[in-house]
């Protein structure tokens, strides 16, 4: 199926539509202070058709949320778990291309060598509507240098590109032909006029965008040729806010509790994080890694060098998030031009 297009006026009406087979409608809309977020607009409606710069927080939240209760424990004596699944179908609209190429590396994560069963649950109940960027984020995001933007290569169902009338509409999946074929008299051909527009507003956003050898990058900090004044100061400058593992669409540790009462409870998975000092405790309370600079050490590791050897890409897709809220201005982005000098 080819590119097809969208006039402006005929987006609501899709909305409209698609809310009505779907449990959630999670989409951006202003909260307070206008900061654009996340959330179910399918009764409350709100939702941002297009939008400025990208959300707060990434849809990661609602496919690993920072508490989630995975079984009901009946019996604990006589062993009675039960899973606590969750059928729940949810479109996700305007999503940013970092985020759609941050949901390919999650599930990789969740999928490839042992199967997470809550996240492929709720993965497959799915439909993920991009919205690609015609102007950068931020200042400082850098999500065409790490290849993961201004539009989606793929992990989509659908891709909107915004044209002065309307959306040029791409399709990545069979839900997103479904989409199509249920709403085709939404749909028309695009005009040669309507790809030159998006064609010149890409190549603006590309211009001067010089990708990152992350090859080189990994292979440097694996032999441990960073120098130490590096993590001495991105150590110092921590505070362990939290604010980086919180906010990244990609970040996917996470620790397991039970909270039972008696012989009865539930199952817990909650959002942990590599700065956090007790991450890697072991029995006895002792810890490898017992100094603060090493464990802030581990998020730039983990993104940077050991994805790169599991998954042959880094796992930052440069949405900023971690930089723009880091009281210690400590900048992901900055050390990497800073090793590339």
């Amino acid at each position: 199926m080819g590119r097809l297009f969208i006039a402006k006026e005929d987006i609501q009406t899709l909305i409209e539509r698609l809310k009505e087979g779907c449990d959630e409608f999670i989409a951006p809309k202003k909260e307070h202070l206008s900061d654009v977020i996340f959330a179910d607009t399918k009764e409350a409606g709100g939702e941002l058709i297009d939008y400025e710069g990208n959300s707060v927080i990434s849809p990661r939240a609602f496919l690993l949320p920072q508490t989630e209760a995975l079984f009901e424990i009946k019996s604990i004596k006589d062993g009675k778990f039960f899973p606590i699944p969750d059928k729940k179908k949810r479109i996700f609209y305007g999503v940013r291309p970092c985020d759609i190429k941050a949901l390919i590396l999650m599930r990789s994560f969740f999928l490839d060598e042992f199967v997470d069963i809550p996240y492929k649950q709720k993965l497959e109940n799915s439909t993920f509507i991009a919205l690609s960027c015609n102007r950068l984020c931020s200042e400082e995001a850098f999500c065409c240098e790490m290849d993961a933007g201004p539009v989606a290569k793929e992990g989509y169902d659908l891709q909107l590109t915004a044209i002065g009338k309307g959306y040029l509409v791409d399709v990545g999946s069979e839900k997103g032909s479904r989409i199509i074929r249920n709403n085709k008299k939404l749909f028309a051909k695009p005009e040669p006029r309507d790809e030159k527009e998006a064609l010149e507003t890409l190549k603006c956003l590309a211009k001067g965008c010089k990708r990152i050898d992350f090859k080189k990058l990994a292979g440097m900090m694996n032999e441990d040729k960073i120098k130490p004044s590096v993590w001495d100061d991105i150590g110092l400058r921590c505070v362990v806010c939290s604010g980086c593992i919180t906010l990244c669409p990609t970040c996917s540790c996470f620790s397991i509790a039970d909270r039972v009462s008696g012989d009865s409870g539930i199952r817990l998975r909650y959002c942990d994080g590599c700065p956090y000092s007790g991450f890697t405790r072991m029995a006895g309370g002792s810890t490898p890694f017992p100094l603060h600079k090493d464990h802030i050490r581990r998020f730039f590791e983990h993104k940077l060098n050991y994805d790169v050897g599991r998954y042959g890409i880094p796992s930052c897709v440069g949405c900023a998030r971690c930089i723009n809220t880091c009281p210690g201005n400590i900048s992901i982005r900055k050390f990497i031009e800073e090793v590339a000098k």
